[in-house]
């Protein structure tokens, strides 16, 4: 049988970047002594102030303290729901979310509320509407280099719903996964508004999938219960790993790979475009995946099992849709789960001659 072609994961690799990861983690093991020792949950001072100096930016400076060390991602995500005693409430989500969000959220019994969204993210007159009239416990949301649509929620838009969180006493969720593809500085919803905000900086999409590390940055009076769910749910993170990380920022090694992923990025993403012309495609210009809106009458879920049968791996909309069995019919389409560019390429020819 051969093999399929992924473009459903999404883990930007560059070439080089194997022998890079070799010499830092040779670094980290030389280090024997300190990751023999017992961690404190919720990370090391040198951990927290490496995260603070990497997530500051100029006029918003992150202090060590508001900032803990998850193991990944979804790690971070479960922890700031649990300190949030977000079980059993209401979230609002973009109308379109993240797919793994809509699984955790079922796992906690937290009923997600769809907000509409246009080009530049959530629609904040419709996130006041729905604050007014369902009273939500949380937003959560991904606005810099979203998945799946790419866009960027601009500052003012940002500010707006800030104010709306404020006024209706709202808890921000921020995934900030693919952030580090937009070359503009951003103030995420922790530097816009600390006291309600949770955020979340995870590193398999800059980094590697194997470094299963995040930032999380949380308001104060939710400290005590950031640190009970990470012991809880971890104990404490690998201080391996966190040398390896640490060594990656401190080089800045981590910086000149970032600036590279985006250039790759760009490339895959305008090269795509140029195979799909023609087609109605949503992405950012860094972007490693991009929204392919099907023909009208077309389901997503029967084109993704077309697929399947030829050999191409996708993740279609209703994977993404915050409300069953109303999504825009549409599939989301990765660069990142094929080291060999070819591949992506032969993919999306296979999509093409399905459509046609």
């Amino acid at each position: 049988m051969e093999q399929s072609i992924d473009l459903q994961l999404n883990y930007p690799l560059i070439s080089n970047q194997s022998d890079i990861f070799k010499n830092l983690l040779l670094s980290a093991i030389d280090k024997a002594d300190s990751l023999l020792t017992v961690i404190p949950t919720g990370g090391r001072l040198k951990d927290k102030e490496i995260a603070g100096q990497w997530l500051s930016q100029a006029g918003f400076t992150v202090d060590p303290v508001d900032v803990y060390i998850g193991s990944g991602g979804h790690h971070s995500i479960i922890v700031a729901l649990l300190a949030a005693k977000l079980q059993n409430k209401a979230v609002v989500v973009e109308e379109l979310t993240y797919s793994n969000f809509k699984s955790i959220a079922k796992l906690f019994n937290i009923k997600l509320i769809a907000c509409n969204i246009d080009e530049r993210g959530i629609i904040p007159s419709h996130l006041a509407e729905i604050c007014t009239l369902q009273k939500p416990d949380a937003l959560f949301v991904a606005p810099t280099v979203n998945n799946p649509m790419g866009y960027v929620m601009p500052v003012d838009r940002r500010k707006e719903i800030v104010n709306i969180a404020r006024a209706h006493n709202l808890i921000i969720i921020e995934d900030d996964a693919y952030g580090f593809l937009e070359e503009a500085i951003l103030p995420n919803f922790f530097h816009l508004a600390p006291e309600r905000s949770f955020y979340i900086y995870s590193f398999s999409k800059p980094l590697s999938q194997s470094i299963k590390a995040s930032y999380l940055l949380a308001p104060k009076p939710f400290s005590k219960g950031v640190i009970d769910a990470l012991r809880s749910t971890t104990s404490n993170n690998s201080p391996m790993l966190m040398e390896v990380l640490n060594d990656y920022i401190t080089s800045g090694e981590l910086i000149k790979l970032i600036d590279e992923k985006r250039r790759e990025g760009f490339k895959r993403q305008q090269k795509v475009r140029e195979l799909l012309a023609g087609y109605q495609v949503t992405g950012h210009k860094n972007g490693w995946h991009l929204w392919l809106n099907l023909p009208d009458g077309m389901s997503s879920a029967g084109f993704n099992q077309q697929l399947i049968a030829a050999g191409v791996k996708i993740v279609p909309s209703v994977a993404y849709s915050s409300i069953d069995g109303l999504h825009q019919q549409a599939i989301r389409i990765a660069f990142g789960g094929e080291s060999d560019f070819d591949k992506v390429v032969e993919g999306i020819e296979i999509i093409k001659n399905l459509l046609a």
